[in-house]
């Protein structure tokens, strides 16, 4: 992995937990501009570092995810949720089409994509009865979500970061649904916002170590060819 990529990386994890840290001190001005920084960090490594189309889905994705972001801070996480809403189902439909193309020819992992699929379908359950007006987008919100993570699991060798960020996105925007539809709990903010950031580091995580992985055989195969 380039060091200028690990940099990048490293700044976005401290933006992100400058972030969670200031929670407590909300609203302070500028707030809301500094939560979708890591995304937009993710997006830029995310283009850099995966090839072809995939990357450029992946990238588009973090982007929505930096709008859905900016949405909700400023906001105040109620008064622009229709639009945070459909900005992050443009996020998991660019990370369904990205997974699904780093993944071509895998097979499915029913075993891995079980526990997902019993949690989302327990918590749609669970959360539509209080959605009211929203019941069809948070139902096809979660459909995509779903899908998002059960791609997920395709593209590695072995469920690894980029599968274990994708579950805590799962989670992550389910806690949201019950905050808002079913009963706020407490330090709501605080659990969403470290499940949804720690997701989505894990997932730009993971599609850098792919980039590490594809680079390694190729740095090999130079390296055998020279000693020939």
């Amino acid at each position: 992995m380039p060091t200028a990529h690990r940099y990048l990386f490293g700044l976005a994890l401290l933006l992100g937990a400058l972030y969670i840290v200031l929670l407590p001190f909300k609203p302070y001005p500028l707030g809301w501009l500094l939560k979708p920084l890591p995304m937009l960090l993710f997006a830029w490594l995310a283009l850099r570092s995966i090839r072809g189309a995939a990357g450029g889905w992946l990238a588009l994705g973090f982007v929505a995810a930096a709008l859905g972001d900016f949405f909700l801070d400023y906001g105040d996480r109620d008064g622009l949720f229709v639009q945070a809403l459909l900005a992050f189902l443009v996020n998991q439909l660019a990370f369904i089409v990205g997974f699904a193309l780093l993944a071509r020819s895998r097979s499915w992992r029913l075993l891995w994509s079980l526990p997902v699929i019993g949690y989302a379908v327990l918590m749609i359950s669970w959360m539509l009865p209080g959605a009211g007006a929203l019941k069809v987008p948070v139902t096809l919100y979660f459909v995509c979500l779903l899908a998002m993570a059960l791609c997920a699991v395709r593209v590695e060798q072995r469920p690894g970061p980029l599968w274990l960020g994708a579950l805590l996105f799962v989670i992550a925007d389910s806690l949201i649904g019950v905050n808002k539809f079913v009963q706020p709990f407490p330090h709501a903010v605080l659990v969403i916002v470290c499940c949804y950031f720690s997701g989505q580091s894990l997932i730009a995580w993971g599609l850098l170590r792919l980039r590490g992985e594809a680079a390694s055989p190729a740095t090999s195969s130079a390296a055998v060819g020279s000693a020939g």
